[in-house]
């Protein structure tokens, strides 16, 4: 074999080789891009999966929160609505002493808180009151309350407070909770 051939061959060899390490070189770019590729489809894929979570998460908390105002705000408008209907209720019975209904309900609380304290000798009424009233011939009547109704007085010092303020004082958390238990129903 003559040295031409023997290089000839050689390089034959050699571009044999050179092209066998230039597809193996392929191959293994072409496997590096496809594991690149999956490993950032995984990547993507738990970015996207967190990030949902923390957006139903920040939904979750933000509709709890809603949920949470919507009912403290309910609550606050009953209760303002209450403390309405209370302070009207307080100024019609802060109207009643003087008036027809007034003297009926003054000799009504009278009469009672005298039935609760028989030993009575005093009963003090509103002054609009008074002359309309009819207690027991042995209790004497004062007229020096600001408002309605009556508060019977023994000889010792011991009280039956039958006021209009003082009966609505007793009755308003009943009265209370009757109407926000209706509320309630209405819900």
């Amino acid at each position: 074999m003559a040295l031409r051939d023997l290089l000839t061959a050689l390089e034959e060899e050699g571009a044999a080789e050179h092209e066998r390490a230039q597809q193996d070189r392929r191959r293994q770019a072409a496997q590096l891009l496809a594991d690149a590729q999956d490993r950032a489809a995984t990547i993507h894929q738990d970015v996207v999966t967190a990030a949902e979570t923390a957006a139903r998460q920040e939904a979750e908390d933000l509709l709890i929160t809603a949920r949470f105002r919507a009912r403290r705000a309910v609550r606050t408008a009953r209760d303002d609505a209450l403390e309405e209907v209370l302070g009207q209720v307080r100024e019609q019975v802060l109207a009643l002493p003087g008036s027809p209904d007034g003297r009926a309900m003054a000799n009504a609380c009278l009469q009672e808180a005298v039935r609760a304290m028989p030993q009575a000798t005093t009963v003090h009424v509103h002054p609009a009151d008074a002359a309309t009233l009819r207690p027991e011939a042995t209790v004497q009547v004062v007229a020096d309350l600001e408002h309605g109704g009556a508060i019977a007085e023994d000889d010792q010092g011991r009280y039956v407070d039958n006021t209009y303020l003082t009966r609505l004082a007793n009755t308003w958390p009943e009265l209370r909770a009757g109407l926000s238990g209706s509320w309630n129903q209405d819900s």
